[in-house]
């Protein structure tokens, strides 16, 4: 299933199961590795509105955003960074978004 189709249904209250969020995971692997390659993939696109609203995110945040900002909810770190903390600062190293 489509990652995008994924947080959407998330966002709109449905529940992920353990095996839906292992693949949300290893996107965001796969998301992180190509950003060294090109920046010009859907994820670094904004998510439509009403899906960072049911995520209550900013308007216009990333994909790759919504897509950590879920995975800091179901497995949240015992220590060190979130993903969207991490995430955000390669976004900001690269210079996608603006500290």
């Amino acid at each position: 299933m489509n990652y995008q189709l994924l947080i959407e249904s998330y966002s709109l209250g449905s529940t992920l199961s353990k095996q839906e969020i292992e693949l949300l995971n290893l996107e965001l692997e796969t998301q992180i590795m190509n950003i060294n390659i090109s920046t010009e993939f859907e994820c670094y696109k904004s998510a439509p509105s009403h899906i960072c609203e049911g995520l209550n995110l900013k308007k216009d945040t990333y994909w790759i955003m919504c897509l950590a900002e879920i995975l800091d909810l179901h497995q949240p770190p015992k220590f060190g960074k979130t993903k969207s903390v991490e995430v955000f600062d390669l976004l900001l190293e690269k210079g996608l978004v603006i500290g």
